[in-house]
């Protein structure tokens, strides 16, 4: 390393502690890409709402598109080793208001997603087993405790304990959470193994009986088809568009495959196991999903899939359509399969959260370290070496907006993600210039790599960027994205009576959610220079450790 990218280092250390190993990495990502989600809402949204889309086709246009960001991540996390993620490179490459910008995108939104896998925990996590288990056990207690877990008051109140139950882990030590992560996502992967195994020695005649025994409806399988057929369900030859539009579902998960990146200061070896864990994450991901998908299809059949969400579960008795656990287990014929599939299925269910609140601290104790903050978000415990209080921030912004999700169906689940997409193209733009705008910080980094006298991040940069325009343009294009206001290239944002739209309202507050970070940085500047302190000086320096 040069001596003037050596001087870039010496700030005084945050009092983070790099505890995060290979494995404990590679499994963080693969927990925020949450493989159970992810089949989750394929197998339930494509079939029934996509009519013409293969689920295994918009599973590798989901890769295509994720990947080349996934690269500029991973080389960004192993050339600047710090917690705080895009919001270290971009403020140090394109300065500190696009840095801002960017990274608090991301931070606003991590505190308004809390309350989405919190409330998943409950709706499609504890409700779903004692569901299923008290149907295939003959157990009313356990069938109305389901019931109860996907009412707003079960969902919150299990919500709130889980998260508070994070928040306590996290503050005492990434060690302590990493161990629990480590088994729970053992437990999660037996159980998608157990249902693997149930569907390879499965038929759809055994499936068709056990559904027919369970529900209590004789011909339960062709009813379902034919109730959702003369409500409106339908299907249609493959098509290239109605594959691609879905693909929003899987990017969903599958781009925070890069997750770790907002830890970086608290990963070992952080610079070589970086660059290969987020784009294996990818990688590994799509792979199950696809086998199983694949396998779905085989014994349970597409049109069945389709059916069973479209008809939301009515015809065979159900308040909602049945998860694939669920599907899984009246396949298998067991109760005790049915409890493992369904505790499996149990940490899929949330496994967003736990990164969403570790990201979001490390962004604000980034933002405090800068100047940016208050120093209180920046205190780190001397024993435990964690930011406790920007944890319990987070944990209380996390708790209200489960509180909303709970009550209010006008909160969407795709909405939040066009903001992510704009964050991911400012980093790629970031990535484009890196080598020129930080040329000492690139040349003694570990991807300083050049292809046909180019540096290899910069050609990633401008794949990722272009990849991402085509993302943004197939959620606006997603009639169930929440921000439909897209026609192919024609906008559409009022109705007939020329007021806006609810989609259009939710982009507008999405944009308001990207330019936010301008304004906290503007204020914080003006308070910083009132005070004497020039506020963009601090990131004329890396970030400390």
């Amino acid at each position: 390393m040069s001596v003037q990218s050596t001087s870039l280092f010496q700030r005084q250390a945050t009092g983070l502690v790099r505890e995060a190993g290979t494995w404990s990495t590679l499994i963080y990502n693969i927990n925020f890409v949450s493989i159970g989600l992810m089949m989750l809402f394929v197998l339930q949204l494509e079939p029934a709402f996509y009519p013409g889309g293969n689920m295994l086709v918009s599973y590798l246009m989901a890769l295509a598109v994720v990947l080349p960001t996934s690269f500029v991540f991973a080389m960004f996390a192993a050339a600047m080793p710090r917690s705080g993620g895009d919001y270290v490179y971009v403020s140090r490459i394109l300065g500190p208001r696009l840095g801002m910008m960017s990274s608090f995108i991301n931070t606003v939104w991590w505190f308004i997603y809390g309350g989405v896998p919190s409330a998943f925990f409950a709706r499609y996590g504890l409700g779903p087993l004692c569901r299923n288990v008290g149907i295939m056990s003959g157990n009313q207690a356990l069938i109305d405790l389901g019931a109860w877990f996907v009412t707003p008051e079960g969902t919150i109140i299990t919500g709130i304990l889980l998260v508070t139950a994070l928040v306590v882990a996290f503050s005492l030590g990434l060690h302590v959470y990493f161990r629990v992560q480590n088994a729970l996502f053992v437990v999660a992967m037996v159980g998608l193994a157990v249902i693997g195994f149930v569907l390879l020695t499965g038929s759809n005649e055994q499936f068709q009986a056990n559904l027919a025994t369970y529900s209590g409806v004789p011909n339960a399988y062709q009813d379902v088809i034919d109730a959702a057929t003369a409500t409106g369900f339908t299907e249609a030859p493959f098509s290239w568009y109605w594959s691609l539009i879905p693909i929003t579902w899987i990017y969903l998960e599958l781009v925070f495959n890069q997750s770790s990146a907002y830890i970086g200061g608290e990963i070992k070896r952080a610079s070589r196991i970086q660059l290969w864990s987020m784009p294996l994450t990818a990688v590994i991901c799509v792979g199950v999903a696809m086998l199983l998908t694949w396998l779905f299809q085989q014994t349970i059949g597409t049109t069945f899939l389709g059916a069973v969400s479209w008809d939301a579960g009515a015809t065979i008795g159900l308040s909602s359509a049945p998860t694939f656990s669920e599907l899984a287990a009246y396949m298998s014929g067991s109760t005790i399969v049915a409890v493992i599939v369904g505790i499996g299925f149990v940490f899929w269910s949330y496994t967003w959260l736990p990164g969403q609140i570790l990201n979001a601290s490390r962004n604000l104790l980034a933002y405090s370290v800068d100047g940016v903050f208050p120093a209180r978000f920046g205190s780190v415990n001397e024993r435990y070496h964690t930011p406790v209080f920007s944890l319990v921030i987070v944990g209380l912004g996390s708790i209200a907006a489960l509180i909303v999700y709970a009550t209010n169906s006008d909160f969407t689940t795709l909405t939040g993600i066009v903001a992510f997409i704009v964050s991911f193209i400012i980093v790629s733009i970031a990535a484009i210039l890196f080598p020129r705008r930080k040329r000492d910080v690139w040349a003694a980094s570990p991807v300083a790599w050049t292809w046909g006298g180019l540096p290899v991040i910069s050609i990633a940069g401008v794949v990722s960027l272009a990849a991402l325009i085509v993302t943004l343009w197939v959620f606006l294009n997603d009639p169930l994205a929440g921000v439909f206001v897209l026609d192919g290239f024609t906008p559409h944002f009022t109705d007939e009576s020329g007021a806006l739209t609810k989609d259009s309202i939710r982009l507008l507050i999405t944009i308001g959610t990207v330019l936010s970070g301008l304004v906290v940085f503007e204020v914080s500047r003006i308070i910083r220079a009132r005070r004497g302190v020039r506020l963009e000086a601090a990131f004329e320096e890396i970030p400390v450790e």
